[in-house]
């Protein structure tokens, strides 16, 4: 297993990705709540972008970890 600089990088991302997701889900959840109790219905915008950034960064976390084991060259 590699551990180098592109790797760890890649973990960065990866976690910064995850992060603001799951931060965009949750405030995403909290409007659609409040919109729910004013009458009103749907999932909102934000939500759904933030699990689209969660899978992004989920997939960035798998591929940077595939990276990782690779063996090296001889």
């Amino acid at each position: 297993m590699r551990w180098n600089a592109g790797v760890l990088a890649g973990l960065l991302i990866g976690l910064v990705w995850l992060v603001t997701g799951i931060a965009l889900v949750l405030i995403g959840r909290r409007r659609a709540h409040r919109v729910t109790a004013d009458g009103a219905g749907g999932v909102g915008a934000v939500g759904i972008i933030g699990v689209f950034l969660t899978v992004v960064g989920a997939l960035t976390w798998f591929a940077t970890l595939l990276l990782a084991v690779v063996p090296d060259a001889p």
